[in-house]
């Protein structure tokens, strides 16, 4: 039985955020009228979408110093809700590459250790924070009545892109969540803080069958990419760089179509 809508404020202030530049690019895409700073030492585009004004804001990979920022801002802009959007890594194996993950909540994975067989202590596994009811059960329902591929699950924040397949599977089974990012935990501690409603879009860019380049290796300090290192880590695995390139431009276009959606109705 679907879920029904629950009753939530008419929302005209979006605040949305990203981390690296193809996510940012791919949500301020759909924007009117779009203005670009950087407020609080943070990368900013506004706009308007429909009747609603959208903020994107680019946290950067990992969201490095990103949290005091983030405070920063929202105690001097004011939002109806707050979204983070992007790419995860998937956990399910059930999930294929460019299906949607609507958050229920996030866990701090940090702890996580690769190839350990030791469960995350009760305090680690208690780290945990949820979305807001309401925005998730209405995300959710206008992705899958839009016929987009959609799930609902738990995520989970980790420090590092978990490359290995293996990893992947045991650290879904460890968190039991459905995908991994790098940023959300920290952003939604922020929006609980301050009592802003906030969900999580997440589209599986590399589905947890799948191993990866280490893109590890290509990560600068302030959370971006650098480019030779990422092309030196793909040359480094050349089937694994083959299916990720041969996937990735549909991924995109998955978190594309499901912004349209979210933002727009």
């Amino acid at each position: 039985m679907e879920t029904p809508f629950p009753a939530i404020p008419v929302i005209k202030d979006i605040c949305l955020v990203t981390a690296v530049d193809v996510e940012f690019n791919t949500a301020t895409s759909l924007l009117d009228a779009r203005t670009s700073s950087n407020e609080f030492r943070i990368k900013t585009c506004r706009g308007t979408t429909g009747q609603k004004r959208v903020t994107v804001l680019q946290c950067g990979m990992g969201a490095p110093g990103f949290a005091d920022r983030l405070s920063e801002h929202l105690r001097n802009y004011s939002y109806d809700l707050l979204l983070i959007a992007g790419l995860a890594g998937g956990l399910d194996p059930r999930l294929k590459s460019g299906d949607a993950v609507i958050y229920d909540l996030c866990h701090d994975g940090r702890k996580f250790n690769p190839g350990s067989k030791e469960k995350p202590s009760s305090r680690d596994e208690n780290a945990s924070i949820h979305c807001d009811d309401q925005l998730l059960v209405n995300f959710f329902n206008l992705l899958q009545a839009a016929g987009r591929q959609c799930f609902r699950g738990s995520g989970v924040t980790v420090d590092r892109i978990i490359t290995e397949a293996q990893d992947k599977l045991s650290l879904g089974e460890c968190y039991q969540s459905a995908a991994a990012d790098m940023e959300s935990y920290d952003v939604l501690a922020v929006c609980t803080s301050l009592g802003l409603p906030a969900a999580v879009l997440r589209v599986i860019s590399d589905d947890a069958g799948s191993d990866l380049p280490d893109f590890n290796w290509a990560t600068e300090a302030g959370g971006r990419m650098n480019p030779w290192r990422m092309a030196a880590a793909m040359a480094a695995r050349p089937a694994a760089s083959l299916k990720f390139l041969l996937d990735i431009r549909s991924v995109i276009n998955a978190l594309r179509e499901n912004l349209i959606i979210v933002l727009q109705t």
